[in-house]
């Protein structure tokens, strides 16, 4: 992990972290139980499908990097322009797809995101997430840095889905943002496990030469995150009732 910095965070500052992913030895998108509610013959086109998505996200895992960048007022996170298309797999399945903007004074999260067929702005509070403050710590590239835990919650056409998340911010680094419109916390998150997903700061560059623009997302339909999931859960009704 390479740090660079010229200025204390005290003062104002721009700053640009790049996150890479790691992926936990177990990841396997094959569920038994789901494909045995699938006549044989598709459910074994279906295992062989996703056999070969699993290999495929944990070779090309190493290629994912997704940038913050962030001042003491706001950020922005998105994922690194020169990534090959030949990675929109393993992009999607990590969710290292769409924006996320973050606005500290406003308390504000915006993602601008594609699906079901337009462009969306999901609307949030900054600090809604609910964090478990712990005094577990460890050091990260010099940084202190301590653990935090919370529970992702998704909601879809097939039910409600729980998934542990654990943080880990630097106090030192006092910005309340992290990957993936994680944030919230008394400190920058370096790492931050999603799952079977990590997502950790390669490289933290402090007042970086190129200058930093960040600008908040304006195209796409506004809506809150329970209008957003309502509209997901209705599409997919309307897909099944297609299919049927």
């Amino acid at each position: 992990m390479m740090f660079e910095s010229s200025l204390s965070f005290s003062q104002d500052f721009s700053s640009e972290a790049i996150y890479k992913v790691t992926i936990s030895k177990s990841f396997n998108l094959v569920n038994d139980s789901i494909l045995k509610t699938y006549p044989k013959e598709r459910s074994s086109v279906l295992r062989n499908i996703l056999t070969k998505t699993s290999n495929s996200v944990k070779s090309n895992i190493q290629f994912i990097e997704n940038i913050l960048i962030f001042n003491n007022y706001e950020a922005s996170y998105k994922k690194s322009e020169s990534l090959d298309s030949d990675l929109n797999e393993t992009v999607i399945i990590t969710g290292s797809y769409g924006l996320y903007y973050y606005n500290k004074r406003t308390n504000e999260k915006i993602r601008q995101t594609e699906a079901y067929g337009q462009l969306f702005l999901i609307s949030s509070k900054l600090n809604e997430r609910k964090w478990v403050l712990t005094q577990d710590s460890k050091t990260i590239s010099g940084y202190l840095c301590y653990k935090a835990t919370s529970t992702l919650v998704t909601r879809n056409s097939k039910g409600t889905f729980y998934k542990p998340i654990t943080a880990w911010y630097a106090p030192k680094l006092s910005v309340p943002y992290g990957p993936k419109g994680y944030g919230g916390l008394p400190g920058l998150i370096l790492q931050l496990t999603e799952g079977d997903f990590t997502f950790y700061v390669s490289k933290l560059t402090l007042n970086p030469k190129k200058a930093i623009k960040i600008k908040i997302p304006t195209k796409g339909k506004k809506v809150t995150q329970k209008e957003f999931e309502k509209i997901g859960k209705e599409s997919s009704l309307n897909f099944v009732k297609m299919r049927n």
